[in-house]
């Protein structure tokens, strides 16, 4: 089990650093780079549907780009 903890925790390095990307190019606001964070905190409170709905709404489908297959897996 712990391995698919730090496996989610390593995703969502990658995924904070491709954001990170994102708002250096100006691409993703500041504001909405921090939506992401507080929604990543609260990752777990959503099921993967409602997740991707409201990272797409955040992000104006800026990070579909993201493996959400491999997310949700390590999620389990």
């Amino acid at each position: 089990m712990m391995g698919m903890f730090e496996d989610l925790e390593r995703v969502k390095l990658r995924f904070i650093s491709a954001c990170e990307t994102m708002v250096s190019q100006g691409q993703l606001s500041e504001s909405e780079f921090q939506q992401i964070i507080d929604l990543l905190d609260k990752m777990d409170d959503y099921d993967d549907r409602q997740f991707l709905d409201e990272l797409a709404e955040i992000s104006k489908g800026m990070t579909d780009f993201i493996d959400w297959e491999a997310m949700s897996k390590a999620r389990r």
